[in-house]
């Protein structure tokens, strides 16, 4: 399950990245004089060429109304009964709804790139072992052999021109892809230097940040989309109150990301990380201890001085992923605790309109307490971009990826 939480009636709140101009009064009146149709979203999301949008436009307003509809349902239920719907099973529909949602909120170009950016880091991985397996196999292999199939040094050199013209084509095709995500980023208001982009997709954290970058994106588009519909309307208070049920799901949906990614760097990354990290520590003080017993010119030094520098970088190394990770959590948590804070605020404006209330009042102040920090801001860590502490950064994140 994507978001562990309580009963749908729990909300969210989201900080949505508008202008002044869509702020201003404009914006509070077009709230008033709403009559368009969903349709007409979709229909001028495919005007506008964005075929990912409208795609993800006309996928993701059914599952969010339908979210919407059990969490009203969610607040007339009672907490538990042997027959019939509860909280607990209301609940958990509406969470498979948000999961659903969260994955449609990242369809978009940048997401195909950063899909095409591991398939090529795959491939370039698969390569490189391959490489390692033929040079294995070359030292056992004869020069020349009467059987067609079997390998021979002239054949096993060939394979390996050919994997290494692989390698520098796939590199070649994995750097223009991570140029044209920069230009992506850049598009969505979030400025990241190449040397921050590195570390980024080196992070294990590095896909779930991504993810909430293209949500928040994805949440911005479709609520500056909603006033555009509404500044084509009608007064219709049952479609003011539809549309701010809706922000309101996607508020809830976005804090709930936010949580996932602490839960995650909390529960899975920063406990490896430190077994990795006590683990390069054992094994530093080992071969310190090994060296210093065995006599000078001896052949095994050079062997056990290198293990001890290799492990001291990963000591080192590991300190500053700690301190990475460190930051990233202490900016998702001040990016969560404002979420917070605006829940209240999305909720009452929710349940303000449902109740026919003083809808511009209170749309009004409910706008002014939004605030444009949508992106996130990523954490500095300078010494990670030279190239070697780089790789070692890399190495430690595949085994904190595959727990080994």
């Amino acid at each position: 399950m994507l978001f562990p939480r309580g009963t749908p009636s729990n909300s969210a709140r989201f900080v949505v990245d508008y202008s002044r101009e869509v702020m201003s009064m404009r914006m509070v009146r077009a709230l008033l004089v709403f009559a368009a149709v969903f349709s007409v979203g979709a229909c001028w999301a495919d005007e506008s060429g964005d075929s990912f949008f409208a795609r993800m436009w006309s996928k993701a307003m059914p599952k969010l109304e339908q979210a919407l509809e059990l969490f009203e349902k969610g607040e007339t239920l009672p907490e538990s009964r042997v027959f019939g719907e509860d909280k607990k099973s209301n609940s958990q529909k509406y969470e498979k709804l948000l999961n659903e949602v969260f994955d449609i909120l990242l369809d978009s170009e940048f997401n195909s790139s950063r899909g095409e950016y591991r398939l090529l880091e795959d491939e370039i991985e698969k390569a490189g072992l391959k490489m390692a397996e033929l040079r294995k196999d070359r030292i056992s292999a004869p020069e020349e052999s009467w059987i067609p199939f079997r390998q021979t040094r002239s054949k096993i050199d060939k394979q390996l021109d050919e994997l290494q013209s692989d390698i520098a084509r796939f590199r070649e095709e994995r750097d223009a892809i991570r140029k044209s995500m920069s230009v992506a980023l850049n598009a969505m208001g979030l400025y990241v230097e190449p040397e921050r982009l590195d570390v980024l997709l080196a992070s294990v954290s590095g896909d779930d940040v991504m993810g909430l970058m293209l949500a928040a994106d994805s949440i911005k588009r479709i609520n500056l989309q909603i006033v555009e519909l509404l500044s084509k309307g009608e007064g219709n208070f049952n479609i003011a109150r539809k549309y701010t049920g809706i922000h309101m799901v996607l508020v809830d949906i976005y804090l709930h990301a936010h949580e996932l990614v602490l839960n995650k760097i909390a529960g899975e990354y920063s406990p490896r990380l430190d077994e990795i990290s006590s683990s390069a520590l054992l094994l530093k003080k080992q071969a310190e201890s090994m060296l210093a017993s065995t006599p000078a010119g001896d052949a095994s030094r050079e062997v056990l001085e290198t293990n001890v520098r290799a492990n001291e970088r990963t000591v080192r190394t590991a300190a500053l992923y700690r301190d990475y990770l460190r930051a990233q959590q202490n900016k998702l948590r001040s990016s969560a605790e404002k979420l917070k804070n605006d829940l209240s605020v999305a909720r009452n404006t929710y349940q303000t309109v449902k109740t026919g209330g003083d809808l511009i009042s209170l749309i009004n102040t409910s706008m002014r307490t939004l605030e444009s920090v949508y992106s996130f801001v990523l954490p500095d860590l300078s010494a990670v971009y030279d190239r070697e502490i780089l790789k070692e950064f890399e190495r430690i994140t595949g085994q904190i990826r595959k727990g080994s």
